[in-house]
């Protein structure tokens, strides 16, 4: 087994030393900092950062990956209402709290290390690829912390000079998280509300003296009994606001004063993540604190869902770094027919995608989290310390929209494409090992466990492609014009560019384009007859002003998984090109991986244009007789 899970790992060192905009993201991150206290210069920023995450990958090859089935056997159980984790599980943590890298990307001020979020996450990897157990409860340490920290910036009461943050609401909370004192949880789900989330039925009662009351109980909690839980409850009546509107959102603490505040009534028994505690919580007239305004819950838990979502996306990046690397050492041991495995031309072939896509993974998740932290970054320096110059300003608020709306295109996809992918290749992982790989003597089967909730948690595979397609379609809405430029640019391209990268580039972003095209017409074609006439400009008002989505989005809603693959792959091709031109050691992925790309993305288009309508025809047919809306719910 190695000795280091980052030094071991050639690409995620390219990341870390080379691909990541440092210049920019030091920049940000030290705004308004004194000359005491930042570093000297970008260079010994990032030599800060290599050291810890180099020093974070010794620690998890020596002390988490040797124990990850021991904390898998061990799992959690509840005792007089206690939650009792793995010895070895404790220990590993005692080791983190140690290390002090609990407040990784919290600011000096509050207890942290002041670290860009992009060298946490790359931890997160790292961790992941030893046990996703002790990477989810990692996570919610500094992502709790993180998610105060945010909606600490947006509180009245939190102040800030010179750009710099002297106080907010909840020091005592973020202190004690950064310290590994205490841990927090994000409480969402109930019964009967997952993906909906209007559907919640926990309460929340103001009391005459300030205090909120939360009645409920909810279901799924990850870490859920952490001090520090961040809960969505229906504050607002029904009526006046219903759905999302009526949620608002709470900071409540497990136990107030050494009394329980919190019941924890149950953990789960799961088939993966045995390590991480799942709680069913209830809430008796348990005190909460509201964080933000009344009714805006929804949107303040957004906030910290996108984010965890990112997080997903490097925990499958690690389950499939562990998958991959378990199938290549053993295929180059195991040897058949006077040959390793890896020689047989389909085992081979099965490695190389794994390789590839692990590449991909890769570089989509380290552009995302670039794009999320500049935006937050931006938005903060926009809100607290912008510049004078009126001009400069509003480049800047032109600036933060734009990535703002990149780093929303991204964080789907790679919620998406990571949690599919961990699972598809600890299956695969698991096939190449053959009979051994579904035994617990090998570490496939305990990967596939592990991913297989992945696509679920954070909101599903499915929720993120609708999500992704809802986005593509309204942006084509909103500026056909715009559309057509760009689809007709991109055919060019695929012809007449001279950088053969490019031109293959051009020719997926053209398969993307027909794809949108084909979904649009699916979706428009009987309210495009109305604008035949008419000049292109005028489409989009014509075109919203009769939609329907409960009738109209059925095409759409078929297609959303085929059309959200063939962005992840023009996606991530776009991003290993950008680092092809400029590190030429990196051409031969972009090379190999866009061969395959097309490949797939040629078969998903031919779906989206072949594909579906007698299954349409029919639910149209059964929801009639129903008396329901013509269209998948």
């Amino acid at each position: 087994m190695s000795d280091n899970f980052y030094t071991d790992n050639d690409d995620l060192r390219f990341y870390m030393e080379q691909a990541v905009d440092w210049d920019s993201l030091v920049e940000l991150t030290e705004h308004g900092a004194s000359a005491e206290d930042r570093p000297a210069s970008v260079r010994d920023a990032r030599d800060i950062y290599e050291d810890i995450v180099q020093e974070f990958g010794k620690f998890v090859a020596r002390n988490v990956a040797p124990v990850a089935r021991q904390i898998d056997r061990d799992g959690t159980r509840i005792e007089n209402g206690e939650v009792i984790s793995s010895p070895a599980f404790d220990k590993i943590f005692k080791g983190l709290k140690k290390m002090g890298v609990y407040g990784l990307p919290i600011v000096r001020e509050l207890g942290g290390l002041n670290a860009p979020a992009v060298v946490y996450l790359a931890c997160s990897e790292i961790m992941a690829r030893a046990d996703t157990s002790c990477m989810t409860h990692f996570g919610f340490h500094a992502g709790i912390s993180l998610a105060l920290l945010i909606y600490a910036l947006r509180d009245p009461r939190t102040v800030i000079k010179n750009g710099r943050i002297v106080s907010t609401p909840w020091d005592k909370e973020i202190g004690e998280m950064c310290r590994g004192e205490h841990w927090g949880c994000m409480v969402l789900t109930e019964s009967g509300a997952g993906s909906d989330l209007g559907q919640i039925k926990t309460t929340a009662a103001l009391r005459d003296d300030g205090n909120w009351l939360l009645n409920g109980e909810k279901i799924f909690i990850t870490s859920g009994h952490g001090q520090y839980q961040l809960v969505l409850a229906r504050s607002e009546d029904t009526v006046k606001s219903p759905g999302l509107k009526g949620l608002s959102l709470f900071l409540c603490k497990q136990k107030i004063d050494g009394k329980v505040n919190v019941r924890i009534a149950k953990v789960e028994h799961k088939i993966g993540h045995n390590g991480s505690a799942t709680c069913v919580l209830v809430y008796e007239d348990s005190v909460g604190e509201l964080v933000g305004r009344r009714g805006e819950g929804f949107e303040n838990m957004l906030l910290l869902m996108n984010f965890a979502r990112m997080a997903v996306g490097f925990e499958g990046l690690g389950i499939c770094e562990a998958a991959l690397r378990s199938a290549r050492e053993f295929a180059a041991e195991r040897m058949t027919m006077g040959k390793p495995i890896d020689r047989h031309e389909m085992i081979a072939d099965y490695l190389e995608d794994m390789d590839l896509y692990t590449r991909g993974i890769r570089a989509m998740a380290f552009e995302t989290a670039q794009k999320v932290e500049r935006s937050q970054k931006l938005e903060q320096i926009l809100k607290f310390d912008p510049p004078t110059d009126e001009t400069k300003r509003a480049e800047m608020e032109r600036r933060v929209a734009r990535i703002k709306r990149q780093a929303r295109d991204l964080t789907p996809l790679v919620k998406y494409i990571s949690s599919e992918k961990a699972v598809e290749m600890s299956r695969m992982a698991m096939q190449i090992l053959g009979g051994v790989g579904y035994t617990q003597e090998y570490v496939p089967e305990k990967l596939l466990r592990d991913a297989l909730v992945l696509p679920i948690y954070e909101g599903t595979s499915q929720i993120q492609s609708l999500m992704v397609l809802k986005d593509q379609l309204m942006q084509g809405l909103r500026d056909p014009r715009r559309f057509i430029v760009k689809m007709a640019r991109a055919n060019w391209k695929r012809v007449a560019e001279n950088e053969p990268l490019e031109r293959q580039l051009s020719k997926l972003f053209a398969y993307k384009y027909k794809a949108l095209q084909t979904i649009l017409l699916k979706i428009a074609k009987n309210k495009l007859r109305s604008t035949y006439d008419m000049p292109i400009g005028s489409w989009t008002d014509t075109l919203f002003s009769q939609w329907d989505p409960k009738l109209d989005f059925a095409p759409g809603l078929l297609h959303a998984e085929r059309l959200t693959k063939i962005l992840i792959d023009t996606t991530m091709s776009r991003i290993l090109v950008k680092y092809a031109l400029k590190y030429p050691e990196r051409r031969i992925y972009a090379e190999k991986f866009m061969k395959r790309s097309e490949l797939r993305c040629r078969a998903w288009l031919a779906e989206i244009e072949e594909h579906g309508d007698d299954l349409l025809a029919e639910l149209a047919v059964r929801n009639a007789a129903d008396g329901r809306p013509n269209a998948a719910a």
